[in-house]
């Protein structure tokens, strides 16, 4: 190893172990922000904390390490261009390239590792903060009685303490409220002091009261005669369970199921016999579905001119069959044309103007015999006149009722005429009308028992779909974090030597920056893959998509000297800007 990669090694190393351990700091501080509600006041011991940090830590370290990579290479390159020794190397014919190639080394080895550690460590970390924190966030309150309040937490009894010595144990003016539910009434305890401290296995609680009384009530809830007692004493001892107030470990196996807690091999036999778990589950939905459809199995000798597909899940063809269009044209076949819109509405006022008639002449009858009777000796003349007419109309009436039936049963004649060439061919010509509505509303329920069936299969078949996206998106995640340390790296270390600028200042801003990139375009591909808008490998490797073009595109420019974060060179193209536009407006004066 030449002397120039040592000295861009030991110039690498220092910052990438410090950003390092401050970037995990930060993150571990940033989770116990966001849970730091469940941790106050459970009375967790030390021991308990820092193991949690250490599993937590480990959890985090795969987020940690591009943050590290990209701000200890941006400080790197930027002392060195900041100081001139970059200047110096690319002076004596020494590339970028070449200089950059021992920390390429570095990087990859860094990402190996991560990738390493990712596989077989975190899943195992996950395992144990994931129990550990459901534990803490489970767990009930410290035991912790305060002066003046009554403390309520234990089961079945409260206590209120009026004062409490510096030792924590002396206790003064001490009431006891204990709820008996088998007792008639609840019971008291009254003492001046006391004495109270836990059991060595803090298991217990034990009080000794002195200088008190105990009140009681004794006797069935039916009676009225009851026996009331009080009872005093110089020293009464109680002991109370406080062991639910102690934290405690549960088995890991609780969270075995969770896909952040196995490995890349784990994750492949799990996606296997899930998917073929899901295509068993598929054909048998299919299978159930089709044998809703019993005619399907008879529609050679039932069904005629209308050729059903084959496969009873292509709703499309299957409709398009039954409605009778054509499977290549999609167009409808050729039928008769359907009777006119208005023929029912036709025939039904036809119907009613009939029945109208028919009782306009029972009136008629009823009335022409009755006045007939009253103006006979008046006027015989006029009465023979008038029966005459009302004759004739009642002839005419009736005439043209019978006309309208005959032309209302010629029109229905016709109109089922017209439906029967229409669904001629059909499965409905072969039915008597009496049986077409019961088999009607058969179809409709057994319709809607299949929809009901094939909307739970759905259900069913995508919670599946999704329990395997979200496999298959961890899987890639243990790469693409690992991916992620070369590719900051490629961003960090010529973005450093164009803006030339060393310590925590400038790069920090530059390295916050496209962390936040990285972060939300990994986060962004991430949800989007697991609804499914985007497949696992498209939304997981987004971000390395995304970072991959400005990498390259940021080492070209260093390669070839850019001033893109150089003040001088966009004041320089100001200048030339505004001399440009100066000419441009005297060009046009000379002109006009």
């Amino acid at each position: 190893m030449k002397k120039l990669d040592k000295l861009i090694i030991k110039a690498f190393i220092g910052p990438f172990v410090a950003t390092f351990f401050i970037t995990l700091f930060v993150l571990v501080m940033q989770f116990f922000w966001l849970w730091i509600d469940d941790f106050v006041g459970k009375g967790l011991d030390a021991f308990t904390i820092l193991r949690f940090i250490w599993y937590q830590s480990a959890v985090l370290i795969p987020l940690a390490l591009p943050l590290a990579v990209l701000l200890s290479s941006l400080m790197t390159f930027g002392n060195l261009g900041e100081s001139f020794e970059l200047v110096a190397i690319k002076s004596s014919g020494i590339s970028l390239l070449r200089f950059m190639r021992p920390l390429v080394g570095v990087t990859l080895f860094i990402s190996f590792c991560a990738f390493l550690f990712a596989n077989y460590v975190i899943p195992v970390a996950q395992l144990k903060s994931r129990t550990m924190l459901a534990d803490i966030v489970l767990a009930k309150p410290a035991f912790d009685i305060k002066e003046g309040i009554f403390y309520d937490k234990l089961d079945r009894f409260a206590i209120k303490i009026g004062k409490k010595e510096k030792d924590d144990s002396t206790i003064r003016d001490v009431i006891v409220f204990e709820n008996n539910n088998y007792s008639l009434q609840d019971n008291f305890i009254i003492a001046k002091n006391g004495l109270m401290k836990p059991s060595p296995d803090k298991r217990f609680l034990d009080i000794v009261f002195r200088d008190g009384s105990r009140y009681q009530e004794r006797g069935s809830r039916s009676d009225s005669a009851t026996e009331y007692i009080r009872l005093g004493f110089k020293e009464y001892k109680m002991q109370l369970d406080i062991s639910a107030f102690n934290f405690k470990s549960s088995s890991d196996s609780n969270n075995r199921n969770n896909e952040r807690v196995l490995s890349m091999r784990q994750l492949d036999k799990a996606l296997d016999s899930m998917t073929k778990y899901t295509n068993v589950e598929v054909e048998r939905y299919q299978t159930s579905l089709a044998n809703n459809f019993s005619l399907l199995l008879y529609r050679d000798s039932v069904v005629k001119g209308v050729s059903l597909p084959d496969s009873i899940l292509n709703f499309k063809k299957n409709r398009d069959a039954f409605l009778g269009l054509d499977t290549i044209t999609g167009k409808a076949k050729a039928v008769p044309p359907p009777p006119p819109a208005d023929t029912l509405h036709k025939k039904t006022e036809t119907a009613r103007a009939a029945a109208r008639i028919r009782r306009n002449l029972k009136k008629r009858k009823g009335k022409t015999g009755t006045a007939a009777r009253d103006s006979i000796k008046k006027a015989p003349d006029t009465l023979a006149r008038t029966t005459i007419v009302k004759t004739d109309s009642i002839k005419k009436a009736a005439r043209d009722s019978g006309t309208a039936k005959k032309d209302s049963s010629k029109k229905d004649a016709a109109q089922k005429q017209a439906l029967r060439k229409r669904d001629a061919g059909t499965f409905t010509a072969l039915l008597p009308d009496s049986a077409l509505t019961n088999v009607t509303d058969r179809a409709l329920s057994s319709i809607t028992i299949v929809k009901d069936n094939a909307n739970m299969n759905l259900t069913s078949i995508q919670e599946q779909q999704k329990t395997i996206r979200r496999y298959k998106i961890e899987w890639h995640k243990k790469i693409v974090l690992a991916l992620a340390c070369f590719l900051m790296f490629m961003i960090g270390a010529p973005l450093g030597s164009i803006i030339r600028k060393g310590g925590l200042g400038t790069p920090m801003i530059f390295a916050i920056a496209f962390f936040l990139v990285f972060y939300f375009s990994s986060n962004t591909g991430e949800k989007m893959a697991k609804e499914g808008s985007l497949t696992p490998f498209s939304g997981m490797w987004l971000s390395s998509f995304i970072l991959a073009p400005i990498g390259a595109f940021l080492t070209y420019k260093a390669m070839h000297d850019s001033n893109l974060f150089n003040k001088e060179f966009y004041h320089r193209l100001k200048r030339k800007a505004e001399q440009y536009i100066k000419a441009r407006k005297d060009r046009n004066k000379k002109t006009a």
